[in-house]
């Protein structure tokens, strides 16, 4: 079984990029939501989701493929990482509300301007969530 990660990316194209990423460093699978729309989610048995936010909430896209395929999630594994403004409580009430609102508890927030990058350009945080998701 092999790992899904679906997501919807906005204007600046964060979200996609740290989707390309993670799926480049998982070996995962990787589907933007703007191009494809059904995915067959028997292949998979780890899935990530990923989101920018616009005016406080997940874009429309991924909430429409959560309501469409809750059926399809049912005993995977399911994270969500979210491209935000923030660094800080702001950051972390924005997760919860985001994550709760779409159902998937195990929940991160990157920001692209974060005072720590890795060596790749991206927020250290993306490569600690990458090693959490390895070990377990």
């Amino acid at each position: 079984m092999g790992i899904a990660i679906i997501y919807a990316s906005g204007m600046t194209k964060h979200t996609k990029e740290v989707a390309e990423y993670m799926a480049r460093e998982l070996k995962a699978d990787i589907f933007n939501l703007k191009q494809i729309t059904k995915i067959n989610m028997t292949d998979y048995d780890t899935v990530l989701f990923g989101t920018g936010v616009h005016a406080g909430k997940p874009y429309k896209p991924l909430v429409q493929f959560l309501e469409a395929n809750r059926d399809a999630l049912a005993g995977k594994k399911t994270y969500l990482f979210i491209e935000c403004m923030y660094n800080d409580e702001k950051g972390d009430a924005q997760r919860d509300k985001i994550a709760e609102q779409l159902g998937i508890p195990d929940a991160v927030y990157f920001n692209t301007k974060s005072d720590e990058m890795n060596e790749a350009g991206f927020p250290a945080a993306v490569d600690e969530f990458i090693a959490r998701l390895r070990s377990g």
